[in-house]
């Protein structure tokens, strides 16, 4: 009673567990990427900034689903401490109408009174073990959870110098050097000088008369 629900929640919960924390890396930076890319509409300008954004979105997508596979984790202890609960209130009438038909008699009330308590006492016995197990998950889960985000402390201090370096390059402009004009030798006008008169030709003298 409720334990293939169970398996199914639990499987369905390691395996989300599995998908959103302990994927691959590439899984994991592609989310991350995703991420940076909705939420900042910002373009990237350079590596640095593209560093500091990936770096900044990884710490954060984790810590987040951390966070929800261990509300998960919780919320599915919940559940199988309610389905005990009602198991138990469910023996508890079975046990009772076994004593009524016990009272009148009835061979026939009585098997069948046996039979579903043998059936909730064994679906109750599942329940505990099992509860017992998401109790030792859940230890588990944490212990992996601290360990996770105490290892990308050292993402966080790639955010952190990769702001600081963009911060310094603010501080410190880069200055185009001024562009030198070419040096242009001077063009001398040269005067134009008057163009040479040919020489004036002697009039002709007349001949000489005998």
């Amino acid at each position: 009673m409720g334990g293939q629900s169970w398996r199914t929640s639990l499987v369905a919960h390691r395996t989300r567990w599995r998908e959103g924390v302990c994927g691959s890396s590439m899984g994991a930076t592609t989310s991350a990427w995703r991420h940076v890319m909705s939420a900042n509409k910002k373009p990237v300008t350079t590596p640095l900034h593209l560093l500091q954004q990936l770096s900044h979105s990884l710490v954060e997508h984790l810590e987040g689903a951390c966070k929800q596979a261990l509300v998960d984790s919780e919320k599915l202890l919940a559940k199988l401490e309610k389905q005990r609960g009602k198991a138990q209130e469910k023996l508890h009438k079975a046990r009772t109408k076994l004593q009524d038909a016990a009272k009148a008699g009835k061979t026939k009330a009585q098997a069948k009174a046996r039979e579903t308590i043998s059936d909730l006492e064994e679906a109750l016995d599942t329940l505990k073990a099992r509860q017992a197990d998401t109790r030792t998950y859940i230890v588990g889960l944490k212990r992996d959870v601290q360990e996770s985000l105490k290892l990308a402390q050292g993402v966080g201090k790639v955010k952190e110098a990769a702001g600081k370096a963009l911060e310094s390059r603010k501080a410190k402009p880069a200055t185009k050097p001024a562009a030198k004009a070419a040096a242009k030798p001077a063009v001398k006008t040269v005067a134009a000088k008057p163009a040479a008169k040919p020489a004036a030709k002697p009039a002709a003298k007349p001949a000489a008369k005998p």
